[in-house]
């Protein structure tokens, strides 16, 4: 009985992450925090709070960022290789120079975002609201 007392508590804590006061995992409140930088791959986050955070040049490469708000949230030149965004909210946010080829972007809010020289190769679009408030594949 006591190795799964101790199998359970590695567990809980390597679900986890800390970038100064911020915990990331799963519906994480980590918003205005400076995570600059930062190494995520593979993360998963989903239905956590980063509006405002400093994301930049963080690698968030195949994470899983679904149901996330990230509104004005800085991710230039962040990566977002393959990132399951779906349902993700990044209105207003900074993706200047970010990488986010194959990423997932089904329902996805993207109005008002700052693309210039964003790399969207083989990302896939579904009723995705586009930074100019057109919709991407509404039949989707």
């Amino acid at each position: 009985m006591l190795v799964v007392v101790w199998l359970a508590a590695a567990c809980a804590t390597t679900e986890r992450t800390d970038i100064g006061t911020c915990a990331t995992r799963p519906g994480a409140n980590c918003a205005g925090n400076y995570m600059k930088g930062s190494r995520l791959a593979y993360s998963i986050l989903s239905g956590a709070k980063l509006d405002f955070a400093d994301l930049t040049k963080a690698n968030l490469a195949w994470s899983s960022l679904a149901g996330a708000r990230m509104r004005r949230a800085v991710l230039e030149r962040a990566n977002l290789v393959g990132a399951q965004l779906g349902y993700a909210d990044l209105q207003g946010a900074n993706l200047t120079g970010a990488n986010l080829s194959g990423a997932i972007l089904t329902y996805t809010n993207l109005y008002g975002a700052q693309v210039q020289g964003a790399r969207f190769t083989d990302a896939l679009y579904c009723r995705t609201i586009m930074p100019d408030g057109t919709v991407a594949n509404p039949n989707c």
